[in-house]
């Protein structure tokens, strides 16, 4: 639980994980402070909330009254304020494990999968609060929605994203544990998928209960091991299944059956069956809590994507989207949302790689993800907290999908070069759509502001 009343010092506090689990520590009483390299909306928010924030890293700032001290993973050990607490003997706490105290206590609600854990996370959120429940949640994202990625509510309920990248997921024991799916991701950590999987399945045995998306193959096979695991999904074997299911831009319907008898018509907020299978895990998750499924289905219909998954950016003529993605299979299940929602549009995709070490691992499996996409752009990789590594560029992402597509993908090096491009190759009617977990929604951002100032006249 919370510790009301002590000093917690935050290095790398503007994070959406650690920005989130400092605004619940404010809210349940205690003493907050903080350091990052940049300001942002969220060490904003803090600051205006009651916590001391400093930008740029200074040992002088970890002083014998912090009682605790925590870091994420994008923070190495040779930081000064981690050095400064560890010479002054002061706790330094990794987030997972910050968190796994904060939620004891609660029935826990912990999401975890390659992919949808955020857009889950604020489902599951959103059914609690809509069903009278107040619960406490930390989602990865801004949600506009929840008005934050983060509450700390009067209910018994806590519900959390689980990020599983540094492998140290394994410190939280969900009450409910949520599985969306398991792919190919963070080969630093784990190195092959098999390491993937068994821990995601250490993850999953360690809760009281599970929600298992069956439609993932890897995750089925799991469920073989879980008989009293909820499984859900569209498959035939799913106890909780979608059926009937009917895209239309931005809105998704769908029937909710529950061993084979209909409980309920839904409406999704959102597009695409990967959303489907997001939303029937938000429920059966909802449901293990105490929500009757009905109530959970209808409790869903005012939802509201977090800020980059499928935000939309203007829609003048042309639709402008940007989107989180950037692994294959989410990069592919968002390309079939769009075909499956909007017909007759032509997809320009625009996609700026994340890290040097997750290109060098996959780079070479992004071909097929883009096959629905008219034009593909591809710009040079964020690096995000990485140093560049020999021979690794965006040239093996746009190999692989001249190989795989036929198409002849644009390698354009800057982003504002990718803006004049767009601003001149536009047509009414398209679809433009950016990918990435970088800074590419600049690029689409922009573009929108020049939609909507007119420059750009849709016939």
């Amino acid at each position: 639980m919370i510790g009301a009343g002590k000093r917690y010092h935050f290095v790398g506090i503007a994070g959406a994980g650690m920005s989130g689990l400092a605004t619940v520590m404010l809210a349940g009483g205690s003493s907050v402070s903080g350091s990052d390299l940049r300001e942002n909306a969220q060490t904003q928010y803090l600051q205006r909330a009651g916590a001391a924030i400093h930008i740029g890293h200074d040992p002088r700032i970890v002083n014998e009254t912090v009682d605790e001290v925590i870091f994420s993973s994008a923070i190495g050990e040779e930081n000064v304020e981690i050095e400064a607490a560890r010479r002054l003997n002061l706790p330094v706490i990794h987030r997972l494990h910050a968190l796994a105290d904060v939620i004891d206590g609660y029935m826990s609600i912990g999401i975890a999968g390659t992919h949808g854990k955020t857009t889950t996370t604020a489902m599951t959120a959103t059914i609690l609060r809509n069903t009278g429940r107040d619960p406490s949640y930390l989602v990865g994202a801004h949600c506009p929605g929840l008005g934050g990625n983060s509450h700390l509510g009067s209910g018994e309920v806590f519900v959390t994203e689980v990020d599983e990248s540094d492998g140290l997921f394994l410190a939280i024991h969900p009450t409910i544990g949520v599985l969306n799916n398991i792919g190919r991701d963070h080969l630093g950590t784990y190195h092959t998928l098999q390491g993937i999987k068994e821990s995601f399945k250490r993850y999953i045995l360690q809760a009281e209960s599970a929600v298992l998306a069956i439609d993932d193959v890897n995750v089925r096979a799991l469920a073989s091991e879980l008989p009293s695991a909820l499984k859900v999904g569209v498959h035939s074997d799913a106890d909780l299944r979608a059926v009937n299911i009917s895209h239309y831009h931005f809105h998704t319907t769908f029937d909710l059956r529950y061993h084979g008898e209909d409980v309920a018509h839904v409406f999704l907020p959102a597009p695409g069956d990967h959303n489907v299978r997001n939303a029937l895990c938000a429920i059966g998750a909802a449901s293990l809590a105490g929500v009757p499924l009905a109530d959970a289905a209808g409790a869903i219909a005012d939802f509201q994507l977090p800020k980059r998954r499928f935000q939309l950016l203007e829609e003048n003529g042309v639709t402008v989207v940007d989107d989180y993605a950037h692994l294959p299979e989410e990069i592919e299940v968002t390309l079939q949302a769009i075909r499956s929602g909007w017909t007759n549009r032509r997809i320009v995709a625009v996609f700026q790689p994340h890290r040097y070490t997750r290109t060098q691992a996959i780079g070479s499996e992004f071909g097929e993800a883009f096959r629905l996409a008219d034009t593909v752009v591809v710009t040079p990789i964020y690096p995000a907290y990485e140093r560049p590594i020999p021979g690794v560029t965006s040239q093996r992402i746009v190999d692989s999908i001249n190989r795989s597509t036929g198409n002849d993908p644009l390698l354009i090096h800057d982003k504002d070069e990718v803006l004049s491009f767009l601003k001149s190759y536009i047509e009414p009617g398209d679809f433009i759509i950016s990918f990435g977990a970088g800074d590419i929604w600049t690029v689409t951002t922009s573009l929108s502001r020049f939609l909507e100032e007119g420059t750009f006249c849709a016939a």
